[in-house]
């Protein structure tokens, strides 16, 4: 195979980086990692030994091969005027999308560009502050999710309407708009203090007699994180719908009987 490159006056360039095309239009990867401020994490030797890229390499090679195409879809070349990791468009794509999404559409942009034959020279460094913001806010959500994640496997009765309003409370103000919906309750629920008001009795008789009827489930209420009423600790607690108080109210009247 014939492994020279396209003229490099006729190859796209991004941040004033040309990105050589071989014969066989891949596209040189190297060249990517560059134009993209060239930082040593993004390196495409760690992106080609990642499992997903391997499998994507592997679903590429197959349906390539089922349409008779023999071309290896990544092709190394060390030395030379020509050396550095070559890969099919798709895959080059696929590498820009995992230094950042902002990339990705970039280089996509400019390899369709590219091949309309309408060569653009798209300096991503002027761009960096626009995408910086949005880098940093998308880290932010992602270690808020970890740090909830992580207080959610130690509150393993908190229900699913709770966790998902604790994750919009947190995330949306990070994300600047509403990207988690607040949960729909389909019934009103009441808490100890509340339930103990209507019923004339105390919350901690409420507890105890949840508790002994086996009330504290999906069936009756449901659990949220709460401040706990002796110190600033989030814990969980327990709020009652109108079947459970029904039957907190049947068993105070039949005791009052008895």
């Amino acid at each position: 195979m014939n492994n020279s490159n396209t003229n490099s006056l006729n190859c796209p360039v991004i941040a004033g980086i040309t990105i050589t095309v071989d014969k066989d239009g891949r596209y040189n990867l190297n060249a990517l990692h560059k134009a993209s401020g060239g930082e040593k994490k993004n390196n495409p030797s760690y992106w080609l030994s990642l499992q997903g890229t391997q499998e994507l390499i592997l679903e590429l090679e197959q349906q390539l091969s089922d349409t008779e195409i023999s071309v290896s879809v990544v092709q190394s070349i060390k030395g030379g005027l020509n050396q550095g990791t070559f890969a099919h468009e798709l895959l080059a794509v696929s590498y820009a999308g995992w230094i950042s999404p902002k990339f990705q559409l970039m280089v996509n942009q400019v390899f369709l560009d590219y091949k309309k034959g309408e060569l653009k020279n798209i300096n991503i460094q002027k761009s960096t502050k626009s995408y910086l913001p949005e880098y940093r806010k998308a880290k932010a959500i992602e270690l808020s999710v970890r740090a909830l994640d992580k207080v959610f496997s130690n509150l393993p009765h908190l229900s699913e309407q709770s966790k998902q309003a604790i994750y919009a409370d947190t995330i949306n103000p990070i994300a600047g708009k509403n990207v988690i919906p607040l949960p729909k309750l389909e019934n009103k629920t009441f808490s100890a203090s509340e339930v103990g008001e209507m019923l004339g009795v105390s919350s901690n008789k409420i507890g105890r007699i949840a508790n002994e009827l086996n009330l504290k489930t999906e069936e009756y209420g449901i659990f949220v994180l709460d401040k706990s009423r002796s110190s600033d600790k989030q814990v969980e607690s327990f709020r009652y719908n109108e079947k459970a108080i029904d039957v907190l109210k049947n068993h105070l009247t039949n005791k009052e009987i008895a």
